[in-house]
């Protein structure tokens, strides 16, 4: 399984940093990548807060930009199929020969924030050091390793889930309480303080990764 990277970029040179600087009012959040020249990958993007359609002179005079073409939407923001150059930071060439995978992507005037599905930590560390080599600025904001479809969520393990689940079904979380730990602990076939440990651990877990 991979890990999963959220991080930020800041050059001057990555791709539509012209744009959102000439309009700094914006907010490009990329939706997703298609890709049929690697050195050309085209991004379909929605664009925030662009009121007076400043944008659509400013991605067409980008020099990260190929082509641009605003694509009818019922949303209320715009969206646009952004065909990218190779900029002199090739964030997508490298994704691709390291086997990652982009999972989206936010373009602001700060800078770029990004998702990635990495194959491994050797290919994040390389990542980064590509980056760094071409005068960007990469700060890592959150390192997870992926779960298997069948693996709880949140990062819980299979015995707080399995505790959690059964407090719920027995009315452990009711207001008054319904069950007690020990009650719980007959459904699990484990004592009552093992069964309030598992639930006391699972609701931390749950707290840390969903807020």
């Amino acid at each position: 399984m991979g890990l999963i990277a959220e991080f930020r970029l800041t050059s001057l040179e990555l791709p539509l940093t012209n744009a959102v600087a000439a309009v700094p009012s914006v907010t490009v959040y990329i939706e997703r990548i298609l890709v049929v020249d690697p050195d050309r990958p085209v991004a379909v993007c929605r664009v925030v807060d662009d009121h007076d359609d400043e944008f659509r002179d400013a991605v067409t005079a980008d020099p990260t930009v190929a082509d641009a073409v605003a694509i009818d939407d019922a949303d209320e923001h715009a969206r646009y199929r952004i065909e990218l150059r190779d900029p002199p930071v090739p964030i997508y060439r490298k994704y691709i020969e390291l086997g990652t995978i982009p999972l989206g992507g936010i373009v602001t005037v700060d800078g770029w924030w990004a998702r990635a599905r990495f194959p491994d930590r050797d290919a994040l560390a390389a990542y980064r050091e590509f980056c760094l080599e071409r005068g960007a600025t990469f700060h890592l904001e959150r390192l997870t390793r992926e779960s298997a479809a069948d693996d709880p969520p949140f990062s819980l393990t299979n015995e707080q889930y399995d505790a959690l689940v059964a407090a719920r079904d027995i009315g452990y979380f009711e207001v008054p309480r319904a069950a007690s730990t020990e009650a719980v602990g007959e459904q699990l076939g484990i004592s009552g303080p093992s069964a309030s440990e598992r639930i006391r651990r699972g609701i931390d877990r749950l707290l840390e990764n969903a807020l």
